[in-house]
């Protein structure tokens, strides 16, 4: 085959992606929600303020109400994971977590009916 055809390339280094997704996605949801939003939306601002004065590429990046819960997207896995701690804490309910991409992105599922 002539140079710089196809026969000279590993396809598996076009799959690899360049950069991991890194952060977290918080989905909270339940009754209990929708008596207790704001002290939930407060915890999470409160968290996430924290963690940005430590470090400031950690942090609460949007919160948004779709389909009456709470979808929030965090900057770093290891706060998502805290974020999520604290809920538990806080207001007990059901929790789930999901680790994907080399544990560097995490999906959080609280809910309490």
């Amino acid at each position: 085959m002539p140079r710089g055809s196809l026969g000279n390339r590993h396809f598996e280094d076009f799959r690899k992606p360049d950069k991991l997704e890194q952060g977290g996605l918080i989905r909270i949801s339940g009754n209990f929600l929708l008596d207790h939003e704001d002290e939930i939306v407060n915890l999470v601002k409160h968290e996430g303020r924290l963690a940005e004065n430590e470090n400031p590429q950690h942090k609460v990046k949007t919160i948004k109400k779709t389909d009456g819960r709470l979808e929030i997207e965090i900057s770093n896995s290891r706060l998502a994971l805290h974020i999520g701690k604290r809920l538990n804490h806080a207001y007990k309910g059901a929790h789930t977590y999901k680790f994907s991409k080399g544990e560097k992105f995490v999906e959080i599922e609280w809910a309490r009916d």
